[in-house]
């Protein structure tokens, strides 16, 4: 037979058991919008029941119950959940970086537009359109050297501003390495707390949200690894390194970056190759412009100023048939049109003839800033000899002077600088291996790397929004599951409570009931 006392015993271990739910259900009311928090729950169980004891089977019918007890506090959560949404916000991590440097690029190109690129070539040429009217016009010739001197700077702002974007995203690499290195310092940190706590057979549920917040926010740099044995033991690795075990944790440089394939980190790699493509890309253009191969025809009355070899047969003033592919003496004067592969604007500029007596041939156009004979955006400049004297523009195809007692007076005319305005419309070759565009003219090409930029960064913008849903929709789900839902919790309070006060009014019965047995029996006769 039971003891008397057995009732208090059970109304006690259901006053402490549902007063441990109200409390853990309190608990996650107060933590409704931590970031991060799962809510928890008490797993109930009924105790062991009690049998009367004898030698035989009781003649009790059934097990006497013995009440309630909390096996364990567990958060509500699912791992799947948890990894995809971590798989996921790597690849969001990645995009939101790369499309915003693009969009960066796209800004610093500024085009279409007047003040971009583009819009500096077109004043370029025009500016020789407008000379080779009238090769002696001084105002002509000022605003040639103005305009290709806008130009040039332009691409060297460019450049520049490319070289600025390029130091921003090595801070930034730096400044996530740093903040990796202090989530890893903390998970490892965490995963002492976690194993001291558990060791001793409790669930530490609020350390392990606090990890998972970690997880959350790295999974967003860079792409990681982890598992974690039923014994506790914890290993995680980024970018293929493993970098915590347990409470250790490594310190990593900014080196990892090159090895991540997913995050923030793999963005900002991604965004320094974006820009070394377009300045490669910008950079063959600038090359070409100055220096590319291309065939020009010069009209009649050409008088070469150094020789030359021309891809025609060519007829000179004494009657003399100069045949293709033969050297054309320096001097002579040619009476047939001549077809001449030049390279560049620099090749055909050498050709001509300026305005001063005696006038200079031989002159580049454009030189290096640095003496290099690589050109690229970073220094091509105009010739400061050009720069310094417009007579030495070399637009004509001929030079004749003639004197009236001490006045000098030169004549030429706008062979070379329709030649060289002819440029903008003519076909140059370009490297296969930087745009899907391999010949055009100078424009063409500018337009297919523009396009191409242009691509590029539309996709990524939509490849963003892409992952952006795709993270909402797991974190939907992850919340459906481990967020706390006031009204649910409200509802169980309530629930807990009422079970409280009937436990309490049970122990209330039976106190009442022994309080019988003892103080108001076995007292008749006294």
């Amino acid at each position: 037979m039971p003891s008397s006392f057995l009732g208090l015993e059970t109304s006690k271990r259901a006053l402490l058991t549902q007063t441990l739910a109200m409390q853990t259900a309190g608990h996650n009311i107060a933590n409704a919008s931590t970031v991060g928090y799962t809510r928890q729950r008490v797993n109930l169980s009924a105790t062991r029941p009690q049998e009367a004891v004898g030698m035989q089977r009781s003649t009790t019918v059934g097990q006497i119950g013995t009440g309630v007890q909390a096996d364990s506090i567990t958060r509500i959560r699912e791992n799947y959940l948890d990894t995809q949404y971590r798989r996921e916000n790597q690849g969001l991590g990645y995009w939101k970086v790369r499309s915003a440097n693009l969009e960066s690029i796209q800004a610093i190109l500024n085009e279409p537009s007047d003040n971009g690129i583009r819009g500096v070539m077109d004043d370029f040429w025009n500016s020789w359109e407008v000379l080779n009217r009238d090769p002696t016009l001084l105002s002509a010739r000022v605003d040639v050297i103005a305009k290709a001197t806008n130009m040039v700077d332009t691409f060297k702002q460019v450049d520049e501003s490319l070289t600025a974007l390029e130091r921003d995203i090595d801070s930034s690499i730096a400044a996530k390495v740093s903040a990796v290195n202090t989530m890893l310092a903390n998970i490892a940190q965490l995963n002492d707390y976690i194993r001291k706590a558990e060791s001793l057979g409790a669930n530490a549920n609020d350390y392990r949200d606090q990890r998972d917040v970690l997880l959350d926010q790295l999974s967003s740099i860079v792409n990681i690894e982890y598992a974690e044995t039923p014994a506790g033991d914890f290993t995680l690795s980024i970018a293929g390194t493993q970098v915590v075990a347990n409470d250790q944790a490594a310190t990593v440089t900014t080196d990892i970056a090159a090895n991540a394939t997913s995050g923030e980190l793999a963005g900002y790699v991604q965004a320094k190759a974006d820009i070394a493509q377009i300045r490669d890309e910008l950079n063959a253009l600038v090359k070409t412009l100055v220096e590319g191969e291309v065939t020009v025809t010069l009209a009649n009355g050409y008088t070469t100023s150094q020789p030359l070899t021309a891809n025609n047969a060519v007829t000179l003033d004494n009657g003399t048939v100069i045949p293709p592919g033969t050297t054309i003496p320096a001097g002579s004067k040619i009476v047939s049109s001549v077809e001449l592969t030049v390279k560049g604007i620099n090749g055909l500029h050498s050709l001509g003839y300026g305005t001063s007596d005696p006038t200079p041939t031989g002159i580049a156009f454009f030189t290096t800033s640095d003496g290099s004979t690589d050109f690229n955006m970073s220094n091509i400049r105009l010739n400061p000899v050009i720069a310094n004297d417009t007579s030495k523009i070399a637009a004509s195809g001929r030079y004749e002077t003639t004197s009236v007692g001490t006045n000098i007076t030169i004549k030429g005319n706008g062979d070379i600088a329709h030649a060289i305005t002819s440029l903008r419309d003519k076909v140059f070759n370009y490297p296969s291996n930087l745009t899907n565009l391999s010949s055009g003219t100078l424009d063409d090409y500018f337009r297919a790397v523009i396009s191409e930029l242009g691509t590029r960064s539309s996709n990524s913008s939509r490849n963003l929004q892409n992952q952006q849903d795709l993270v909402d929709n797991v974190e939907v789900q992850r919340q459906s599951v481990s967020g706390v839902s006031l009204d649910e919790e409200m509802a169980d309070v309530i629930k807990f409570q009422h079970a409280y006060n009937a436990a309490a009014r049970n122990m209330t019965v039976i106190d009442e009931m022994l309080d019988r047995v003892i103080n108001q029996m076995g007292i008749v006769g006294r």
